[in-house]
């Protein structure tokens, strides 16, 4: 009897678990059906089903004449819906040899049978998503759509094409690193590409897919599928055949010296537009690539190009003139502890402000920037930095560095910084700095921003254009600006850059030389040699800056290192626009006699006895000393200005008549060559202020 009340205890028990499981998995179901249905529904949805972002085409990158120098490819990664279903297994069969037909025709690494069989098979399996093939040109994507099966649509043929984009430089290294690259993983952004990298990426799209076999995503016909917005298109001021000349002029001086890496670049005097920019880093084995933007994100002491700014200073505050002498020690001095020498030992232990500039003695820079600001460094600094070069220089690409001048208050200021600094050193200044203001002095003072995009366009329409912006409208006085033309000039002419003398064109501008630091110290081993200037000095057009850092076969001055690249560059501007070349002047007849200037009276007799009568004769000039120019018909005299604390203007005259005008003022007059004077190294209509200086005078035929 126990027993058997326990076995029906236990089937009791038993019994009522199982109800009470049995009534929990109908409330259960109950509750989902009912309670939880579009919970699950949706979760459901949302791991079988997704948007994808598409990637939008990035805008274009074009040179001046429209030529591509960034773009992007489009390449598509192709698949097939083996099992869509407005493909019956009928049609299927009726078109699956001519579609392998076509396969193998374009894809050779399968025979058509091969392509039948990998077909068949796929279909078989039920695949959704079955890989044709990857990298597809949009040409052969445009044909595909037209085989048999695909023919049928986006959708009904089964036809998968997933859009990638590929960024192509046609040009190479041609302006790589001024165009830039943009790197989302490692979150860098170089040049263009990088600052206008929101204007160029467009926005993106959207597109539902669902995973099928294999958990692999396909596209939904869906219409709430949004398109991508393609980027806009920026057009750059870039020259490309100029700009293939000076990457390759700047390469052949790199080989040529030994030297690290340089940079090169040609600016619009009056419109600040940047034709070329080339930076080049050279390898062991004398290959060259665009490894950074030297010429903006280089920032070093700039050396005896900043001399300019230091002869400014003088001319400006009027603490100097062309013609004052300084005592520069053959060449050879110190500031307390530190010494100074200049390139190459002088023949002279006193020399113009003319010649010291010129000649780029780095002694005769200093004494004179010493002996007027040691007083008083703040004037001096106060100058520098009004133009501008204490600043971050606005510019297309970006540059996470800065310029730096140093001041009284920096903690590294000492008593020799003002010399050093005269000359170059104990600064921090990019090459596109230096370019500018040298192009603010071709430019009658006005500095402009120099500037590489000049339009934005969507679609072919301007979106935005860019224009000429001034920065500064006055560098300095129209008196400094005239006298820093000559001292430019003469550098050429006279002075230190020599080989750039006798072209087609006539060339100003200023050689520089400076020592590299390395491991906090300056290296007497290591130097940077550069060369800015611009021409047609006469009616400047372009200026240009070259810069090679570390020669290291001996030669590393920038006459030498320098001079020779900015000689390719601007002979191939001078070549290739004829706007620059001088008219050819064409004489059918004989005309008068060429005429000297001089004295007003003794030209009159000599012309007379030469049967010229006084009608041919024209210009009212009753002054005693006049210069004299003719055409085929007549000689024309004008008045020459001999105010007696005036330099006299003695060009085209002969040399009794330049020593007797000169000499009568105090000069001493030094001469070279013979016939007319071509050439005086004082200006005219400069005032004089002490008696006694120095002047030059060259004559030629």
């Amino acid at each position: 009897m126990n027993l058997k009340k326990a076995i029906l205890l236990r089937s009791w028990i038993a019994f009522l678990l199982i109800f009470g499981l049995a009534i929990r998995i109908i409330w259960q179901i109950i509750d989902l059906q009912f309670n939880k249905k579009e919970k699950y529904l949706a979760i459901s949805i949302e791991q079988s089903t997704k948007w994808r972002v598409i990637q939008a085409s990035r805008g274009n990158i074009y040179a001046d004449d429209g030529s591509l120098l960034a773009t992007s490819i489009p390449k598509y990664e192709l698949r097939m819906d083996t099992r869509v279903e407005t493909i019956t297994n009928e049609f299927f069969n009726a078109n699956i040899d001519s579609l392998s037909w076509y396969f193998a025709s374009e894809f050779t690494d399968k025979t058509q049978s091969e392509w039948r069989n990998y077909l068949v098979s796929a279909r078989n399996r039920g695949e959704r998503y079955l890989l044709l093939k990857r990298n597809v040109d949009y040409h052969i994507v445009k044909a595909m759509e037209q085989w048999p099966i695909f023919s049928l649509g986006k959708y009904k043929g089964g036809f998968i094409k997933i859009e990638n984009f590929k960024r192509e430089i046609p040009f190479g290294i041609l302006a790589a690193r001024s165009i830039g690259y943009v790197n989302r993983e490692a979150k860098v952004k170089i040049g263009l590409e990088g600052t206008y990298d929101s204007l160029l990426s467009g926005a993106v799209g959207k597109r539902l897919e669902r995973r099928v076999k294999g958990g692999v995503w396909r596209p939904v016909d869906n219409s709430q599928e949004l398109d991508s917005r393609n980027g806009l298109d920026i057009y750059t001021t870039l020259d490309i055949n100029i700009q293939d000349v000076a990457e390759n002029a700047l390469k052949k001086s790199l080989i040529a010296n030994n030297a690290d890496h340089g940079c090169a670049i040609l600016m619009e005097v009056k419109t600040g537009a940047i034709k070329a920019i080339a930076n080049l880093k050279r390898n062991s084995d004398n290959t060259c690539y665009e490894a950074e933007n030297y010429a903006v994100n280089e920032f070093s002491d700039p050396g005896s190009t900043f001399k300019l700014i230091s002869a400014m200073a003088l001319l400006e505050d009027r603490y100097m003139k062309l013609s004052d002498s300084v005592d520069i020690e053959y060449g050879k001095t110190s500031f307390g502890p530190l010494p100074m020498v200049d390139a190459h030992i002088s023949p002279y232990k006193y020399a113009t402000l003319q010649y010291i500039f010129e000649h780029s003695s780095n002694v005769g820079i200093a004494k004179s920037i010493y002996k007027y600001y040691k007083d008083k460094p703040e004037q001096f600094l106060r100058f520098a930095n009004s133009l501008g070069l204490n600043t971050s220089l606005p510019f297309d690409i970006k540059t996470t560095r800065h310029p730096h001048i140093r001041n009284t208050k920096d903690n590294k200021w000492s008593g020799t910084s003002l010399p050093f600094m005269s000359i170059g050193y104990e600064m921090e200044l990019s090459s596109m700095q230096i370019l500018s203001l040298y192009n603010a002095v071709a430019n009658n003072g006005v500095m402009v921003k120099p500037y590489l995009v000049k339009e934005i366009t969507e679609f072919g329409k301007s979106v935005k254009s860019c224009s000429t912006e001034v920065i500064n409208p006055k560098i300095c006085s129209e008196e400094t600006l005239k006298q820093l033309k000559f001292l430019l000039e003469g550098v050429v002419e006279r002075g230190t850059a020599t080989n750039l003398k006798g072209l087609a064109y006539q060339v100003a501008g200023k050689t520089g030389t400076a020592q590299i630091i390395s491991n906090g110290k300056y290296d007497k081993s290591s130097h940077k040699a550069s060369f800015v200037g611009y021409f047609p000095a006469n009616n400047p057009q372009y200026t240009c800056i070259v810069v090679v850092n570390a020669p290291a076969n001996g030669i590393y001055y920038g006459g030498s290192v320098a001079g020779p690249v900015f000689k390719e560059i601007a002979d191939k501007v001078y070549s290739t626009n004829i706007h620059l070349h001088q008219p050819i002047k064409r004489v059918d007849k004989p005309g008068m006699p060429k005429v000297k200037s001089g004295n007003r009276d003794d030209i009159k007799y000599v012309l007379n006895h030469l049967f010229i009568s006084s009608r041919q004769i024209q210009g009212e000039a009753e002054s005693e000393w006049v210069k004299a120019s003719g055409d085929v018909q007549s000689i024309v005299l004008k008045e020459i200005q001999t105010d007696a604390n005036q330099v006299p203007d003695v060009r085209g005259m002969g040399l009794r008549d330049a020593l007797y005008l000169l000499e009568n003022r105090g000069f001493r007059v030094l001469v070279q060559g013979y016939g007319s004077v071509t050439y005086q190294s004082i200006i005219a209509g400069t005032i004089i202020r002490n008696k006694g200086g120095t002047i030059y005078i060259k004559l030629s035929p």
